[in-house]
């Protein structure tokens, strides 16, 4: 298997985990300079992955969280996630003051300055997270689920979310739900919308040190197109309408 693929951890049994959102969701893209933040219109495999990690630290205590959150590198970093936002999402665009570093001036002094950012405001659904967990036992289940019970937070700070359920399902996905394809097979259309989303790679997943190159704490770094790739991913929308100040797409009826 080529180093930029995930190891397969199956495909054809899922833990749906479902999420209605509380606030404004904001992911910016990767390649998105400070000062021109377009959000991404769906949380990625990679965030989300490292959401499941950081919500090992906030519910357990001591040692054993960090034991936790080896565990759970260990069961999703080469798993597949796909996601099914609300039927609606309105991108809705404006310009925040923010503090950057003053150029050629000491280190630690800042400046006020203005950036533009998007927030993403969902209507009519709910968002469904599916985690391809075929050949995982029921232990490695029932941890994942208590740890997708405790996310409230997936995308940047304040992109609040409420946890109302799980379930299995087996087969293949509907079309409600993101997925990722080859370059030379997509076909965008007027039904579906195409964004960059990243996830752990190949490299990482192989790494013997592959949860310290994630950690804050670690001596290991991450290198982008090798340790974090991304992957083209058709999403379940399709524009709408827009104006000055926002964007609708919509799934298909």
């Amino acid at each position: 298997m080529a180093d930029d693929k995930l190891i397969d951890r199956g495909i054809g049994k899922w833990l749906i985990l479902s999420y209605i959102p509380v606030s404004l969701f904001s992911l910016r893209m990767t390649h998105a300079t400070n000062k021109g933040g377009k959000t991404l219109l769906v949380p990625t495999p990679y965030s989300f992955k490292m959401t499941m990690i950081d919500v090992c630290f906030r519910i357990f205590n001591g040692n054993e969280a960090k034991i936790k959150a080896r565990q759970v590198f260990d069961l999703i970093k080469g798993c597949e996630i796909r996601f099914s936002p609300p039927s609606v999402c309105i991108v809705q665009n404006t310009f925040i003051k923010i503090r950057q570093e003053e150029r050629d001036a000491p280190k630690g002094f800042y400046v006020p300055t203005i950036a533009y950012r998007e927030f993403c405001f969902y209507r009519n659904g709910e968002l469904k997270v599916a985690l391809g967990v075929n050949g995982l036992g029921a232990d490695a289940l029932s941890l994942l689920k208590i740890v997708g019970s405790h996310i409230n937070c997936i995308g940047k700070r304040g992109s609040f979310w409420q946890y109302i359920g799980e379930t299995f399902q087996k087969g293949n996905l509907s079309v409600e739900y993101t997925c990722p394809q080859e370059n030379e097979q997509l076909e965008a259309g007027n039904f579906q919308w195409i964004q960059y989303l990243d996830d752990f790679g190949g490299a990482l997943c192989k790494a013997k040190d592959g949860f310290d190159r994630i950690s804050t704490y670690g001596d290991g770094k991450i290198e982008l197109g090798k340790h974090r790739i991304l992957v083209r991913t058709v999403l379940p929308y399709k524009f709408k309408q827009s104006s000055r100040h926002f964007t609708q797409y919509e799934k298909p009826e």
